[in-house]
């Protein structure tokens, strides 16, 4: 089980997709790919709580059947990780653990390049604002960093696939 957690704009996803393309038997999930099978997804404990619990079953009916795990996604605190480290514990599973880091401002110009997904609204920059300050506010130390200033996401693609290997 592979978890990748950083803020909004740190190369979460990016990073993902590439490892992913790398790895074997491995299903690359999070909760934002969840949370828009809703067509009327809200923001709120309901609905997150709802993609939270499908995300949790995907995860265990792949482990069941050999799967391996990767999860690239803002965990918010150490609490929400716990349930997959408890998940791969119960299955023997080694858990790898990665965070992606930049300056706000990075963050921020990466963000504003992003393209906009089809049918989707562009996220406001109160929010952006707010889900990077809350990252920041609960931010906690989760295996490796990588400032992904620093290195290219390939060198960290790399880097985590020594790591694993």
């Amino acid at each position: 089980m592979i978890l990748i957690d950083g803020p909004m704009g740190s190369g979460k996803t990016t990073i993902g997709r590439l490892l992913h393309k790398e790895l074997p038997r491995t299903a690359i999930l999070s909760t934002d790919s969840i949370k828009f099978f809703i067509s009327d997804f809200e923001r709120g404990e309901r609905d997150n709580a709802i993609a939270a619990a499908v995300l949790m079953q995907m995860c265990k009916e792949y482990v069941k059947h050999g799967i391996n795990i990767l999860l690239p996604q803002g965990f918010w605190k150490k609490e929400y990780m716990d349930p997959y480290i408890s998940l791969a514990k119960e299955h023997n599973l080694e858990v790898f653990m990665y965070q992606l880091e930049a300056s706000r401002d990075v963050l921020l110009e990466r963000i504003a390049a992003r393209p906009i997904p089809a049918g989707r609204t562009p996220v406001p920059q109160e929010r952006i604002l707010k889900n990077l300050q809350t990252w920041e506010d609960n931010k906690f130390e989760a295996g490796k960093v990588f400032n992904t200033e620093e290195f290219a996401a390939e060198e960290i693609v790399q880097l985590i696939l020594k790591d694993i290997n």
